[in-house]
């Protein structure tokens, strides 16, 4: 797998402050997968619903170089506009599926790394959104990895600033999506 055809989508949990991607960039670097100079495909924006997500992943898709793994979070816009209704959180689960079955029925994607974040001041909707999303992933026919950061999270409010992960958050979420790489040989 080349760097570029590992596909970054999702909100600002992927952008700010922006370690995660580049310590799992730099691992990757350090372990040879990838070259001292590559990079990863970021397309995630902030303020993305699940909608949203999944066209970034469709305009890659639509490229020339199509994604053969997929790093993304997301659904938590949806649930924090929603307030954390009972609607929101069925949306942002409803579209997750629906963007699993698109990436299966595509079939260039060999593994989706989902992580979710924590349960945090302003976001709403993340514990009811768990339980979906983890089953959505465990049913996924392309191999989907789940992430929940709650547990990394617990016990340490220096993670977060505001309802971003803080740059120490960003290091954590990254070595979390490294070792799930590494676990699996996934972009090895």
């Amino acid at each position: 797998v080349r760097a570029n055809e590992v596909l970054w989508i999702g909100d600002t949990w992927i952008t700010i402050p922006g370690a995660q991607h580049t310590r799992v960039r730099d691992r990757a670097r350090i372990a040879n997968a990838i070259g001292p100079t590559e990079d990863y495909n970021i397309q995630a924006a902030p303020y993305a619903t699940m909608a949203a997500i999944t066209d970034q992943y469709n305009r890659q898709a639509a490229s020339a170089t199509k994604p053969r793994v997929v790093i993304m979070d997301g659904g938590t816009f949806d649930t924090i506009t929603g307030n954390g209704s009972d609607a929101s959180v069925a949306t942002a689960a409803s579209g997750f599926r629906d963007f699993l079955a698109k990436v299966a029925s595509d079939g260039f994607v060999g593994h989706v790394i989902y992580f979710l974040c924590p349960e945090v001041p302003g976001i709403y909707g993340v514990a009811a959104l768990r339980p979906l999303v983890q089953q959505a992933c465990a049913e996924s026919a392309v191999p989907c990895h789940f992430l929940d950061l709650q547990p990394l999270w617990d016990g340490h409010p220096e993670y977060s600033s505001s309802i971003q992960a803080s740059e120490a958050g960003a290091l954590v979420i990254g070595e979390a999506i490294w070792k799930i790489m590494q676990d699996n040989c996934i972009a090895q």
